[in-house]
C-alpha cells in the first residue's frame, strides 16, 4: 500500500498534508507546477516588497493627508493568506500618520455568497476583525456609475469604496480559465463592482472571447489580447485603485512572491512570472487522474477540467478531492437555485468529455446539489463519495492493479493551455 500527501481544504482550523492511500502496484507520478519549491517569502520579504513598489509611490507617500482608506481583499474561494500581507500594509499606514479609525477591509466578493465572522477571521486574522471594520461588498445595492470602459461595458463600483480617497488591494495571480489570470483589475471588476455590471461585463467580454477562440481555438486561458482582463484592468482604474498587491503562492498556499505597486505596471510583470511558476507537463496517457482542489476548493470544477485533459482518450477515469466544508460556491451570477430554477443569466452546464468513463467527486462534506452543474447526459458518469476506501475500490474494479495514474497536488492552479478546458 502507497500514500500520495495533498493538502487539506485552505480555510481549516489547521491547514495540513492528508494522507490518501492508492495500490503500490500502480504506476504513480506527482504533477507538481513548475514553481513548487520555490521558497517561501519570510515576513520580512513581504515587507521588502510591500515597500519597494513597482510603477509607483511606496505607500506612506501615497497614503499622507488621506482622510480614509480602504483594503480591498479577495474572497474566501481564493486561499490567499491576506493575513500575512496585512501588518506591513498597516505598517505604511502607520507610518504615513493614518489612524486605526480611518481604515476599513472590505471582502471583494464580487457575485459570490458572503461570508462570516468565523470565515473572515481565517483570511484576515481574528485580532484584524477585532480591532477594524471588515463589510462585505454588496453587488445588489449602493454602487455608483462611472460611466462607460472601451468595450461598452457599464462601470457600477460599490459606492462606499468610492468614499475612501485611499484603495489598496490584496489579492492572488493564480490561472483562470477565462481570465487566463487572477488578480489585477480583478479586484474591482467582479470583486467591487454591481451585478449589473458584473453581468454586462461578461456578456461583452464572452462574445470578444469567443471570436478569439474561433480564431485561435488554444486561446483559452491566455492573457495577452485576452478582453476581459482589459475591461476589469479598465473598471480599476476608474475605481482610482491606488496600490495594488498581487500574491503568487505555492500548491501550499503559501506566498513565493510579490508584485505590489500600480495596478497595471504591478500587475503586467507578475503575469511574466507567473505563466512559468504554475506551468505543469502535458499528459494525457492516463488511466487514472486524481487531482486535488486546494486553492479554490469551492470551485471544485476547475480541478475537474485539469483531470479531464489528463486522461487517455482510449477511456479512464478522473477523481476530484474537494475537501472543503464550506462547500461549493454559492455563486449568483451562474447557479442553481431549486431543481427547477437556474439563474437568469446562463445556464451552463459543465459537461464530462466522451474519454471520462467514470468521474468521482470525493468530499467529506457531501452537497447534493452539486449534481446541478452537470450536463444532463453525463449524470450517469457521476459518482459523489465521502469514503476513500470505496473510491479505491471503485477504481480497482474499473482498472485493475497496474494502472497509470497521475496526480495533481492543486489543480484549481496549474496553468496549461489546452484547447479542451483552458
Amino acid at each position: 500500500m502507497a500514500f500520495i500527501r495533498l493538502m487539506e481544504y485552505e480555510w481549516s482550523d489547521n491547514p495540513h498534508e492528508v494522507e490518501y492511500y492508492i495500490p503500490d502496484s500502480w504506476d504513480v507520478t506527482i504533477y507538481h507546477i513548475a514553481g513548487y519549491q520555490k521558497p517561501v517569502l519570510t515576513p520580512e520579504q513581504i515587507t521588502s516588497s510591500v515597500v519597494h513598489p513597482i510603477g509607483t509611490s511606496r505607500l506612506r507617500d501615497l497614503a499622507r493627508y488621506k482622510k480614509k482608506v480602504c483594503i480591498l481583499f479577495d474572497d474566501m474561494v481564493r486561499g490567499t493568506p491576506v493575513y500575512k500581507v496585512v501588518p506591513a500594509v498597516l505598517a505604511e499606514l502607520k507610518a504615513a500618520d493614518i489612524k486605526d479609525n480611518q481604515i476599513e477591509f472590505i471582502c471583494a466578493i464580487g457575485a459570490h455568497q458572503v461570508w462570516d465572522r468565523s470565515l473572515l477571521a481565517k483570511k484576515l486574522g481574528a485580532d484584524i476583525m477585532a480591532k477594524y471594520p471588515v463589510y462585505n461588498h454588496d453587488p445588489f445595492l449602493n454602487c455608483t456609475y462611472l460611466g462607460k470602459t472601451s468595450f461598452g461595458t457599464r462601470v457600477e463600483i460599490s459606492a462606499e469604496v468610492m468614499s475612501c480617497d485611499l484603495k489598496i488591494s490584496i489579492q492572488s495571480i493564480v490561472p483562470h480559465s477565462s481570465y487566463g489570470f487572477s488578480g489585477g483589475g480583478k479586484i474591482v471588476m467582479p470583486g467591487c463592482s454591481s451585478y449589473s455590471s458584473i453581468v454586462e461585463h461578461h456578456m461583452t467580454t464572452h462574445r470578444a472571447f469567443g471570436e478569439i477562440l474561433e480564431r485561435t481555438p488554444d486561446a483559452k486561458g491566455v492573457f495577452q489580447g485576452n478582453p476581459k482582463p482589459q475591461d476589469a484592468m479598465e473598471f480599476a482604474r476608474m475605481a482610482n485603485v491606488d496600490f495594488s498587491i498581487n500574491c503568487m503562492v505555492n500548491e501550499k498556499a503559501d506566498i513565493v512572491a510579490i508584485f505590489a505597486g500600480d495596478i497595471e505596471q504591478a500587475y503586467s510583470p507578475a503575469v511574466t512570472v507567473a505563466k512559468e511558476h504554475y506551468k505543469v507537463i502535458d499528459t494525457r496517457d492516463n488511466d487514472i487522474v486524481i487531482t486535488n482542489a486546494y486553492f479554490k476548493a469551492g470551485e471544485a470544477f476547475i480541478a475537474s477540467a485539469s483531470s479531464f485533459i489528463a486522461v487517455k482518450r482510449t477511456g479512464g477515469s478522473s477523481v476530484t478531492i474537494a475537501n472543503s466544508p464550506f462547500g461549493q460556491i454559492v455563486h449568483y451570477l451562474g447557479a442553481s437555485w431549486g431543481m427547477n430554477t437556474d439563474d437568469n443569466i446562463w445556464t451552463y452546464k459543465m459537461s464530462i468529455p466522451t474519454w471520462i468513463k467514470h468521474h468521482i467527486f470525493y468530499s467529506e462534506f457531501p452537497e447534493g446539489r452539486n449534481r446541478a452543474i452537470w450536463a444532463e447526459k453525463d449524470l450517469h458518469k457521476i459518482l459523489q463519495s465521502n469514503n476513500w476506501d470505496g473510491v479505491v475500490k471503485k477504481l480497482i474494479k474499473w482498472h485493475g492493479s497496474k494502472a497509470k495514474v497521475a496526480v495533481f497536488p492543486d489543480g484549481t492552479t496549474q496553468y496549461t493551455l489546452q484547447p479542451e478546458y483552458r
